[in-house]
Order: structure tokens, then C-alpha cells, then sequence
């Protein structure tokens, strides 16, 4: 029978990489969107328990694109105006034309995230279902009950995001195939409530979107190293955790004496849980994600003043409505690790702008050139720390 402490392992694992991963984008795979998933017994997460409670609180239904053909075609647009402008200012172009844009819905949103996620995950689950096959017939039917508690608590998470994404740039997590290209979509219901809440301008609005989710598309498009140098990290910090499952060597107690020591530090709970060696892999990871974060804020506040007539109006509303959060935001936040994810917002923008002001963009872009060049965190946290690095 598995330890009441592996258990609780396993859930604090499983929301630990839900945390970490959320946000960075995961494959859309449109043509699998409707892919059904064949039952596997005793899975550490049951994937279709959390579709169904996703689908449920996302509260797809109530929210539908009108006019789905129209909306494509007016994104199609931004992207084209978008992709001139961004180009010149980073100095490089795109291999190909950014052609793979899509307007969903929540429900699409939703599928294609779990397909993603399922891939993901698949290599710890198989791991996972070996060493539940040692526990005997009481250690899998307790098993099967974990995958369905893990199953409504993932599910329950994805549905409330799944209210609040608006667009992101699928940056093909994982692909076998290192020409795959990127995907951009927009989750039209979440951007028509935000606009008509903020009473912004339809077309303004939009293009403040896109011009941010198009600067991801040249981040790991024009520089092909970082997708897989992204890629890279991901598979370390996965077979770390595999190992750390292989071995059952990290029980709750050990967990729990992480937590206790990172108390009273600037640390979030997610990074007190990890091991040194996950540590230094999360580490690389904020670090990367905050460059590109703050990189796509700094080039969209650069074009957009000069672009959207409303650029001021939006940005103010939408800093008042970031300021404004409730309760269950915050607390959702804090508890899957996207505070994290905002947190890169403000340190990577702040990061880029330092850099940009003292030394020009000629000189930031050199992040853009190889691994080597990428700021550490202590250096998005002390710009000053990477210009002299990189004035050596």
C-alpha cells in the first residue's frame, strides 16, 4: 500500500509542475483538438476527470464567437501589420510568414492545452504506473482514487484560467520536429468581456494583443536556439522529478523542512519544494521567461505608443484592473505558481528597459545571439550586473 507521504508527494508534484509550466505555452495542435484519449487503468492523473471539470468551470457554453471568420481575418491583419514593425526594430525577419492564427473558444483552448499536457506529463505516468504495479490490488485502487482527485484538482484549475487567457503564442513544447513552427490564438470570448468591461476600442485593443503575442513568435522563431535551449530545461527539470519518483526518495518531511526553511525569505513556496539541482534548472527558466516577457511588454509599449491612438487609455485601464484583482485571483495565483508568471512581467520589462535606455536596443538584442548571452536572474534583478558582463 502506497505511504500516506508518497501520496502527498505525488499531488504536491503534480501541482508544483502545473505551476512551473503554466503560461509558457503548449502545442495547439488543431487538428487533434477533438482527439479522444484511450482509458489507461490507474494513471496518476485522470486526464478525462479533468476535462470534464475544466469544461464545467470554464463555462465555455456561455461564451461563443459570433463571428469566428471575421475575427480571424481581422487577427490576420495584425499579424501582417504587426510582423514589419517588430522586425525592424529587433533587426531580424522571420523565415516564413506568421500564417498559423487561430480565434478559439474556451473549450478549444482547453483541449488542445490537455492534449499538450498530457504529452507531457506522459513520460512521469509511465513511470508512475510502474511503480503503482509493485503496490498490489489495495495500492492500485487507492491509486485510481489519487488520479481522480488530481484529475478535478487540475481540471478546476484549467477551467478558471481558461476564463482569463486571452492570446498566446504555442511555442511547440517537446516537438520531435525541430522545423515545426509556432502557433498564435486568440481566446476571442475572454478579449470581447475585457474590452467591453474596460470600454476599450475593438480594433486598439486587439492589436495591443497581438503585437505582444507576435513578439514571442520572433523570440523563438528568428533565434531557433532558444526553443530548443527552452526545450532543453524542460526535459531536465521532468527527469528530475522522474528520478525523484524513481527513487521515492523525497517524502513529506523533507518537503515540508523545505518549506520551513525558506520562510521569512523573498522565496516562493513553489521554489522552497525544489531540490538544489531544480532549483538551478527553475532558476534558468524564470530567468529565460522573464526576458521574453518583458522583452514582448517592451517592444509592445515601444510600437504601440507610436500605432494605437487609445495606447495610453489601455494601458492605464488594464494596469487598474491588474490592481483591482479579487480574492479568488489572488488566491489562485498564489496557490498554481502564476503569481510567478506576472512577477515576470514586471522584472523582465524592467530589465529590458534599464538595459535599453543606458546601452540602446542594438546592444539589448545581443541576448537574441547565443545561450551565453542570456541574463541570469541575478542579473534581471541588477541590469547593471549583465551590461558590464557583456561590456567584458
Amino acid at each position: 500500500m502506497p505511504s500516506k507521504s508518497n501520496d502527498t508527494f505525488r499531488r504536491l508534484g503534480t501541482v508544483l509542475l502545473l505551476g512551473v509550466v503554466a503560461g509558457a505555452g503548449a502545442r495547439y495542435l488543431i487538428t487533434r483538438a477533438n482527439r479522444t484519449t484511450t482509458p489507461k487503468s490507474n494513471r496518476m492523473i485522470d486526464w478525462q476527470q479533468a476535462r470534464s471539470i475544466a469544461l464545467q468551470v470554464s463555462q465555455w457554453e456561455q461564451a461563443n464567437i459570433p463571428d469566428r471568420a471575421a475575427r480571424r481575418e481581422q487577427y490576420m491583419r495584425m499579424v501582417e501589420q504587426s510582423e514589419p514593425l517588430i522586425a525592424e526594430y529587433m533587426g531580424v525577419s522571420l523565415p516564413q510568414p506568421m500564417n498559423r492564427v487561430f480565434v478559439v473558444d474556451r473549450r478549444d483552448w482547453l483541449l488542445a492545452n490537455f492534449n499538450s499536457f498530457e504529452h507531457l506529463f506522459a513520460p512521469i505516468e509511465e513511470l508512475y504506473t510502474k511503480i503503482s504495479a509493485r503496490q498490489g490490488v489495495i495500492g492500485n485502487a487507492i491509486g485510481d482514487l489519487n488520479g481522480k482527485i488530481i484529475g478535478v484538482q487540475m481540471g478546476a484549475l484549467w477551467g478558471f484560467l481558461a476564463r482569463r487567457v486571452m492570446g498566446q503564442y504555442d511555442l511547440s513544447l517537446l516537438s520531435p520536429d525541430p522545423e515545426v513552427q509556432g502557433t498564435l490564438y486568440f481566446v476571442e470570448p475572454n478579449i470581447a468581456r475585457v474590452q467591453t468591461q474596460l470600454g476599450l476600442s475593438d480594433e486598439d485593443f486587439r492589436l495591443w494583443i497581438t503585437l505582444h503575442e507576435c513578439t514571442h513568435v520572433f523570440e523563438f522563431e528568428a533565434f531557433p536556439w532558444v526553443r530548443e535551449y527552452f526545450n532543453d530545461l524542460l526535459r531536465q527539470f521532468l527527469g528530475s522529478v522522474s528520478d525523484q519518483m524513481a527513487s521515492l526518495g523525497v517524502g513529506i518531511g523533507q518537503l515540508a523542512g523545505r518549506l520551513l526553511r525558506g520562510q521569512g525569505t523573498d522565496s516562493h513556496w513553489i521554489e522552497n519544494m525544489l531540490s538544489p539541482e531544480q532549483q538551478r534548472v527553475f532558476d534558468q527558466m524564470q530567468a529565460l521567461m522573464s526576458l521574453v516577457e518583458g522583452y514582448s511588454n517592451h517592444i509592445m509599449n515601444a510600437i504601440g505608443e507610436q500605432l494605437l491612438p487609445s495606447f495610453r487609455q489601455i494601458e492605464q485601464r488594464i494596469h487598474q484592473r491588474q490592481q483591482n484583482r479579487s480574492l479568488l485571483e489572488e488566491l489562485f495565483n498564489r496557490i498554481t505558481g502564476m503569481d510567478l508568471k506576472l512577477a515576470q512581467y514586471q522584472q523582465g520589462e524592467a530589465f529590458v528597459n534599464a538595459v535599453a535606455d543606458e546601452r540602446g536596443v542594438a546592444f539589448l538584442n545581443q541576448v537574441w545571439e547565443r545561450p551565453e548571452n542570456l541574463p541570469t536572474m541575478a542579473e534581471i534583478r541588477n541590469p547593471q550586473l549583465w551590461v558590464s558582463r557583456m561590456s567584458s
